[in-house]
């Protein structure tokens, strides 16, 4: 198994203000002891090879891997051009992690724009999705669709927040190589069952993001404090021989402690699960 963070403590510096650069984080991470970190599309200073480049350096001097770049697509606007133009940020999202040597891309449906029915909105992401995929192919990266709650540049909360949505859309693309970003908090911010979502969509997971959350409260709890029943959700992927990433992400008061004291708890965990 292999451990990571979203640095969500310094999202406000890295990502709103920018006054924090990701050369910055590397070495706390590192501090860390996980493999891997993810990085926002935000946060990156430029597209440009060679500044990607040295960001791979910097990587690889703290002994990180990329495990995954996170974006988020607003598939489900009700104008193409829009829906275009994010299916472009999408492609070269995952050019970027593909020559970061990352795992997966983040995708996301879509926000609720009160003038698109389900039908459309499913429809739309379903296409943008499948888009992303694709283009991921022969780029060795995973594109990893998230159960999400809502995107901080959002107005307005994700279309498929709701289970029976996100799930509609996973089973249309089972046929497809979309895969699973699976997030055990989002779902208890609306009051639904992170371990059921999860049972039926196990095979699809590539990254998990270990959020701990109580209903109706946006802040992350320290993982093992919350509502979300980890060992019960870690065995299930255990059981069905998940061995990819698993991503601390926590943006509570107790900032980097609290981090620390949530990769602590996710790796202790997994190691009693899995037996050591």
């Amino acid at each position: 198994m292999r451990f990571s963070a979203v640095p969500m403590i310094y999202f406000k510096s890295m990502v709103l203000e920018r006054t924090m650069k990701l050369e910055e984080w590397f070495p706390i991470a590192a501090s860390l002891g996980i493999d891997g970190t993810e990085i926002h599309d935000r946060s990156l200073a430029s597209f440009q090879p060679a500044y990607l480049d040295h960001i791979g350096d910097e990587l690889a001097k703290n002994k990180l891997r990329l495990s995954q770049l996170v974006g988020a697509a607003d598939f489900t606007h009700p104008d193409q051009a829009v829906r275009a133009r994010e299916l472009e940020i999408t492609r070269r999202n995952i050019d970027v992690a593909a020559r970061l040597g990352g795992t997966c891309v983040r995708l996301t449906a879509g926000q609720v724009h009160p003038t698109v029915s389900r039908e459309e909105g499913v429809a739309w992401a379903c296409e943008g999705l499948k888009a992303a995929a694709e283009y991921a192919v022969g780029r060795n990266v995973w594109v990893a669709y998230e159960d999400h709650y809502k995107d901080y540049f959002w107005e307005r909360p994700d279309f498929s927040q709701r289970g029976e949505i996100f799930l509609e859309i996973v089973n249309r693309l089972r046929g497809t190589r979309l895969k699973v970003n699976f997030d055990f908090g989002n779902p208890v911010m609306i009051g639904e069952n992170p371990i059921a979502l999860l049972r039926q969509v196990v095979d699809r997971v590539v990254n998990v993001h270990c959020s701990d959350r109580f209903q109706g409260e946006y802040p992350h709890q320290i993982a093992g404090q919350g509502s979300v029943d980890f060992p019960l959700g870690f065995r299930i992927l255990h059981e069905a021989g998940y061995d990819s990433w698993l991503s601390s992400e926590y943006n509570g008061n107790q900032e980097l402690e609290g981090l620390k004291n949530s990769l602590d708890y996710i790796r202790n965990t997994w190691k009693k699960i899995v037996g050591g």
